[in-house]
C-alpha cells in the first residue's frame, strides 16, 4: 500500500511523507524504512515522527521489483501447475473447442481431477458433467473457459465464489475484434481482476506443462510434447500450434507453453518473472506481436538472458531494423526473423553448450556441404579452422568420422565443430550416434548436418545454412555474456528534485514544449552544461536523443552531427537505465567514432566528458519519464561536452517505478488501459 501512495504521490508533485509513529510500534516504523526511501526520524511529542523523501532510490527500486517479482512468479506458477481443472463449456461435439481441449487435457494424463461443466448435459466424452463450475465437488485452480463471449461474465462471477485462481479464455470475439470487442474484454480483466483471478486470453490456445508431476496440454495441439527445457510464449493461436507441431518433429523438449492470445492480463513479462528462477527452463523462446510495457520489458530479458538465453522473433520496420537489433542485443535478447529460426536457436541451446568463441572445425565427406558451411561461416563472421573444412571424402568411414571429430574437439585452438555428411558415408544411421556419444562428453557444441537424418542428441539441422546460422548466434550470445554486467552509478551533482520542480512549472503553465531557460534548468539539474554555439569552435557536433521505444521504452541514441553523407543512420541506441558500461560501447559502435579521437588530424574529444554526458542523459531519461522527447545538439572537444541548441517535449506526470496495479483502468504502470506489463 505504501508503494501505490508514493507513486500516486509523486504523479501529483509530493515530495515527502511524513509520519507520527508510535515508539513501541516497530513493525511501521521497520514498514517505512524497509520500503527503500530515504527516512529521516526524530522523536518528538512522544511519537517518532518519520519523514520519507519519495525521490525514487536504487533500494526502493530494488524492494519493488523484488517484491513485484515474488508476486508475478507464484502467481504464473500457481496458473502452470494447477491441482484441479474444469472445463468450462465442455461440449459433446467432437470438433468443438469445448469436445476438444478437455480430450486433450484427459488424453495427457493430468495428474488432478479434471471437471467438465455443461448445464445441458449430464456427461460429456464419458465422464460426469456438472451444470455449473458451482457444482462441483471440492476445489478448481484453473478454468478453461470455451463458451460464447455472452455468457462469460456469469462464468466469472461463479468462477471467483469458487475460488479459482486463474482463467484460460480460449473463446474469440474480444478485442481483435474491434472497440466492442475490447470493452467487453476490459470488463472481462475488470471482474477477474476485482477477484484476485489471472487471465490467460481471450482468444489463445491455452497452456501446457510438460512436468510429470503435473502433465497437462491444455491446448488445442493433439500430442504433448516430450519433456523439456524450452519455455515457449506466443500470443498467437494459430502460431502456438505451428510451433509446437515443429518442436515435436525436431524432438525438441518443452518445460511450459502458454499461449497468450490477446494477452489482456498474462503477458510475456509475467512468464518472464517465472523463468528467470524456474529450474525446469534452461532457454526461453517468445513470439512477440506486441509489448504491455516495454519498459518492464527490458529490464526482465537483461536479468533473464544472464542466467538462460532469451530468443524472440518479433517483425520490426526495416527503417527500425537498426535500433531494434542494438537494444535486443544490448539485454542480450537473440533476435531471429521467423518460427524456423527460432527453433533452430532453441534446438542448439537446449542440447549444446554454448562456444567459448568464433573459431569453428568444419568436418564433410561431401566438398560441396563443406564448402556451403564455410560460406555461411563467413557471412556469420566465424573463423573456419585451418581456413577451409576438412574434406573426408565420400569413400569416408564413420570410424574416418568419429577419429577426426575427436581430434577437433581436443583441438585447443577450436571452440565448435560443424559436421557435414550425407550417404554415401557407410552406416551412416550409425554416424549421429557416434557424433552424440563424442559431443555429450565434450565442453563444446557439436552440430549436424546430415539431411533426411533423424534428429539425434546433438543438434540436428536439413541444411549448413542452417546449423551454421543457429551456431553463429549462440557465439555472439556466449559473447554478450562474457562482457562486464556494468552497475548504474552514482553521479555526482544530480538534483531530481529541482528538475521535478521545472517539469511542474511547465505543467502549470501548460507547456507542452521545453526550451531555453527552463530545459537550461533541467540539464543543469543533472550537471549538463549548455552554453552559445561560439564555443564550439574546435569541436565535433554530436546529437543526442532520448524517445520512447515501442520495445524497450525508454532510450537513449547517439551519433555525430553534420552534413557527411556517411553520417546518416550511424547512431547507437540504449535502452534505460544505462549502466558505466554502456556509454563507452554506444561510442566504439559507430563506424564515425574515430572522428571524435581525431583520426585525420580532425580534433579529438574528450571521450571521458563524452562517456560522462551519455550517462547523464540516461539517467535523466530513466529519473523524469515526463521529458517525453529530447533533442541535443552537442559539442565534444578537447576541453569537454557542450549543449549547443536543445528541444524537448513533456507530457502527463507518469511513473516508471509505480508498482503493478490490478485494476481495469492501469494506465500508470502499463500504459494501455488494462493491457499489463
Amino acid at each position: 500500500m505504501l508503494e501505490h501512495l508514493a507513486a500516486i504521490a509523486r504523479e501529483a508533485g509530493v515530495r515527502r511523507f511524513t509520519a507520527d509513529v508510535r515508539p513501541g510500534n516497530r513493525s511501521m516504523i521497520g514498514v517505512f524504512r524497509e520500503a527503500g526511501f530515504d527516512v529521516e526520524a526524530e522523536f518528538e511529542g512522544g511519537s517518532v515522527r518519520l519523514r520519507m523523501s519519495l525521490t525514487p532510490t536504487p533500494r526502493s527500486r530494488e524492494v519493488l521489483r523484488a517484491r513485484e517479482h515474488t508476486a508475478q512468479a507464484r502467481s504464473v506458477a500457481r496458473m502452470l501447475a494447477p491441482r484441479s481443472v474444469a472445463v468450462i463449456g465442455a461440449s459433446r461435439q467432437p470438433g468443438t473447442t469445448g469436445h476438444e481441449i478437455l480430450r486433450r487435457i484427459v488424453a495427457s494424463e493430468f495428474t488432478g481431477p479434471t471437471f467438465p461443466v455443461n448445464p445441458a448435459a449430464s456427461s460429456v466424452a464419458g465422464m460426469w458433467a456438472y451444470r455449473s463450475i458451482a457444482d462441483v465437488p471440492g476445489p478448481v485452480d484453473v478454468a478453461f473457459i470455451a463458451t460464447p463471449p455472452e455468457v462469460i461474465p456469469r462464468a466469472i462471477t461463479e468462477c471467483a465464489a469458487k475460488g479459482v485462481h486463474a482463467l484460460v479464455v480460449l473463446t474469440g470475439g474480444f478485442a481483435e475484434t474491434g472497440a466492442a470487442g475490447r470493452a467487453r474484454e476490459d470488463e472481462l480483466v475488470a471482474a477477474a481482476r476485482r477477484h484476485g483471478m489471472r487471465v490467460v486470453g481471450p482468444a489463445g490456445m491455452g497452456i501446457m506443462n510438460t512436468d510429470p508431476a503435473v502433465s497437462l496440454n491444455g491446448t488445442l495441439v493433439r500430442q504433448l510434447p516430450a519433456r523439456g527445457s524450452v519455455g515457449l510464449f506466443a500470443q498467437s493461436g494459430a502460431l502456438s500450434a505451428d510451433v509446437l507441431t515443429r518442436a515435436v518433429d525436431r524432438g525438441i523438449g518443452i518445460s511450459v507453453l502458454v499461449s497468450a492470445g490477446n494477452r489482456a492480463d498474462v503477458s510475456s513479462t509475467d512468464l518472464l518473472q517465472y523463468w528467470l528462477d524456474d529450474p525446469a527452463t534452461d532457454v526461453v523462446a517468445l513470439y512477440l506481436e506486441s509489448f504491455g510495457n516495454p519498459h518492464t520489458f527490458a529490464r526482465l530479458t537483461r536479468a533473464v538472458s544472464r542466467r538462460k538465453p532469451v530468443v524472440a522473433v518479433q517483425a520490426v520496420a526495416s527503417r527500425e531494423h537498426a535500433r531494434a537489433e542494438a537494444m535486443f542485443r544490448q539485454a542480450g535478447v537473440i533476435r531471429v526473423d521467423t518460427l524456423g529460426e527460432l527453433l533452430d536457436v532453441a534446438t542448439l541451446l537446449s542440447r549444446a553448450p554454448l562456444p567459448a568463441g568464433n573459431r569453428v572445425a568444419i568436418i564433410n565427406n561431401i566438398m560441396s556441404l563443406g564448402s556451403i558451411a564455410a560460406a555461411s561461416c563467413a557471412v556469420q563472421d566465424l573463423e573456419v579452422v585451418g581456413g577451409e573444412p576438412l574434406d573426408l571424402g565420400v569413400s569416408a568411414s564413420v570410424d574416418d568420422l568419429e577419429q577426426a571429430l575427436a581430434r577437433a574437439l581436443a583441438d585447443p585452438g577450436v571452440d565448435a565443430v560443424v559436421t557435414a555428411f550425407i550417404p554415401p558415408l557407410r552406416d551412416s544411421h550409425v554416424a549421429v550416434d557416434v557424433i552424440d556419444r563424442l559431443a555429450a562428453s565434450s565442453s563444446k557444441p557439436v552440430v549436424v548436418t546430415a539431411p533426411g537424418t533423424t534428429a539425434g542428441g546433438a543438434p540436428t539441422y536439413s541444411s549448413p545454412e542452417e546449423a551454421v546460422r543457429a551456431l553463429a548466434h549462440a557465439v555472439r550470445y556466449a559473447a554478450w555474456r562474457a562482457l562486464p554486467v556494468g552497475k548504474v552509478p552514482l553521479l555526482a551533482g544530480v538534483d531530481p528534485q529541482s528538475a521535478m520542480l521545472v517539469l511542474q512549472e511547465s505543467a502549470a503553465l501548460g507547456d507542452a514544449d521545453l526550451s531555453g531557460e527552463r530545459l537550461g534548468r533541467l540539464l543543469a539539474a543533472y550537471g549538463i552544461r549548455s552554453a552559445e554555439a561560439a564555443e564550439q569552435a574546435s569541436a565535433v557536433l554530436t546529437s543526442v536523443e532520448l524517445s520512447d521505444d515501442a520495445v524497450f521504452g525508454r532510450a537513449l541514441s547517439f551519433g555525430l552531427a553534420g552534413p557527411v553523407p556517411e553520417l546518416v543512420g550511424d547512431r547507437s541506441w540504449r535502452a534505460l537505465p544505462m549502466t558505466d558500461v554502456d556509454p563507452g560501447r554506444m561510442i566504439r559502435e559507430l563506424r564515425t567514432a574515430p572522428l571524435l579521437w581525431g583520426y585525420g588530424g580532425g580534433p579529438a574529444a574528450d571521450l571521458a566528458a563524452v562517456e560522462d554526458l551519455l550517462m547523464r542523459l540516461g539517467r535523466l531519461g530513466a529519473d523524469l519519464p515526463q521529458v517525453a522527447s529530447l533533442h541535443l545538439d552537442v559539442a565534444c572537444a578537447a576541453a569537454g561536452c557542450v549543449v549547443v541548441r536543445a528541444t524537448a517535449t513533456v507530457t502527463a506526470a507518469r511513473s516508471e517505478d509505480a508498482p503493478r496495479r490490478l485494476d481495469a483502468h492501469d494506465t500508470t504502470a502499463h500504459g494501455q488501459g488494462s493491457r499489463t506489463s
